[in-house]
């Protein structure tokens, strides 16, 4: 995907946050509402405070009454608020509680800041950033998720298909809890064919479609990353910390990238270890076994890719999907 694409793409899922934000605030205000029935009369009253304010200023010739007008209609405005605020508290609530809550407040989930010409948040720029890292191999999420996945492609013998379901619950119990999950990493490992890419792809559309923020990323784009910040030809580039920094990352394929000297074990290591250490989640899909795991990277990363303690770890096993 061109940079335009992708700005075009993360829009369309900023505009996708904006409403969930608004459905949110709305499920607050009627539950609000169903506690204290005068909570609803006075926001009914302040809505109308304010159109027959500014139907009365819109009608006013005199400079000075308007101004007067429009400071007596703050005022009381002000005042239902408050009343709002105290009835929501004593009735066990938040006095924010019908505030839209944003996940970014800087751009209030719009992606834009400032006035005309308005330029991008920050938040926007780090998120376009991230999803950069995917290249064109990896599926569309019209294409692989979990109201997709159909376990009948699966052989019953030897209990492929039953193993197929366990993955699929467990993936979706962990991308339907994020970021209070069971366990805070997940690997996938086992030979091709086998469904691992497929619910990868599934936990990174259902997160990121509940509003998160997340990166997935093949091996070899997750080496160009690193080798790129090892180099560091570009001062700007900030790629590898991204990917340090994202809430969510999902590497895919993991094992199939270049094994370059002082770069691919050092910088696996801190990006495993820092997120480690900042309490972020990782998932990893990879077709080698922890005894291959070892050997290839050291004690080191698979101790820290398959720590029981915070990791969960899927064996798939069976015949190629894509042949049958």
């Amino acid at each position: 995907m061109t940079r335009a694409e992708h700005v075009r793409a993360l829009l369309a899922e900023y505009a996708q946050q904006r409403a969930l934000d608004e459905r949110e605030q709305q499920a607050r205000l009627d539950a609000a509402v169903a506690r204290v029935p005068e909570i609803g009369q006075l926001r009914q009253e302040s809505a109308d405070l304010a159109f027959g304010a500014m139907r009365g200023i819109l009608g006013e010739t005199d400079a000075a009454r308007r101004q007067a007008m429009a400071q007596e209609m703050k005022a009381r405005g002000r005042a239902i608020n408050a009343r709002i605020r105290r009835l929501l508290v004593e009735a066990g609530m938040p006095a924010d509680a019908l505030e839209t809550r944003y996940r970014c407040p800087v751009c209030k989930d719009t992606g834009y800041v400032g006035d005309a010409p308005a330029r991008f948040c920050d938040c926007f720029e780090q998120r376009l950033r991230l999803r950069q890292h995917e290249d064109g191999s990896m599926a569309g999420l019209g294409e692989q998720n979990f109201e997709r996945f159909n376990a009948a492609v699966a052989p019953e013998e030897g209990g492929q298909r039953e193993q197929l379901v366990k993955a699929r619950s467990l993936c979706e119990r962990y991308a339907d809890s994020f970021p209070d999950t069971d366990f805070r990493n997940l690997v996938l490992t086992g030979e091709g064919g086998l469904g691992k890419t497929f619910l990868l792809n599934c936990v990174f559309e259902r997160v990121t479609s509940r509003g998160f923020t997340a990166v997935r990323i093949t091996a070899f784009r997750m080496f160009e990353a690193m080798r790129q910040q090892h180099m560091g030809n570009d001062e700007k580039y900030d790629g590898f910390s991204a990917l340090i920094g994202v809430p969510l990352l999902l590497i895919d394929d993991l094992g199939t990238e270049p094994m370059m000297r002082n770069i691919t074990l050092e910088y696996l290591f801190t990006l495993l270890n820092e997120r480690i250490a900042a309490k972020r989640h990782t998932v990893v899909a990879t077709n080698l076994t922890a005894a291959q795991l070892k050997e290839r990277y050291g004690e080191r990363v698979a101790s820290r890719l398959l720590d029981r303690s915070l990791c969960a770890a899927v064996l798939f096993r069976g015949k190629d999907l894509r042949r049958l």
